[in-house]
């Protein structure tokens, strides 16, 4: 049996992107995985949306979104060994997303975290759009005192955040 992996998304006002994702969740070829929505005071039918998609799926409530502080409360709900951070509108491309977060990070046992890309999507300011192209482009790139580490779509080891919890602060991912 492999890993248990714990998938947080974070959400608010979502309806529009989370069927899609959890569409794609399901569909992965890593299957041993539970999924949490913490769920930043969304008042559309994010919540109705995504339990009619995964029945068993966990949620949690936050009052004041901070990114770090959606994560930490996730986390804390979480069984799993790792953790794949996600934002409800960064839909996996492809039924391999999972397996290929899982087994980039158990390939280094030095890793504390993998990041993966971005592709923007056709609503995608173009700003945002030539940001995504620049920051997550095709090359792998592993870094040691970068401190950049982009957790709208990422897998941590559980072990590294008890150690070093996200930040409840912070205002940006």
């Amino acid at each position: 049996m492999s890993d248990l992996i714990s998938i947080i998304i974070r959400t608010r006002n979502e309806e529009h992107w989370i069927g899609l994702c959890l569409k794609k969740i399901k569909i992965q070829t890593f299957k041993n995985y539970e999924v949490i929505i913490v769920d930043n005071k969304s008042n559309d039918s994010t919540i109705e949306k995504a339990k009619s998609i995964m029945p068993k799926l966990i949620t949690c409530n936050i009052d004041e979104f901070k990114p770090g502080k959606a994560l930490n409360l996730g986390i804390e709900k979480s069984n799993g060994e790792y953790i794949v951070c996600l934002s409800a509108h960064c839909v996996p491309t492809d039924e391999n997303w999972l397996v290929n977060l899982y087994n980039e990070i158990k390939s280094n046992e030095m890793a504390a975290g993998v990041y993966g890309r971005q592709i923007p999507t056709d609503q995608s300011h173009d700003i945002d759009k030539r940001d995504m192209y620049l920051v997550f482009g095709l090359d792998k790139k592993v870094q040691h005192k970068d401190p950049f580490f982009h957790n709208a779509n990422s897998i941590i080891k559980k072990s590294i955040w008890k150690k070093f919890p996200f930040d409840n602060k912070e205002i940006n991912i």
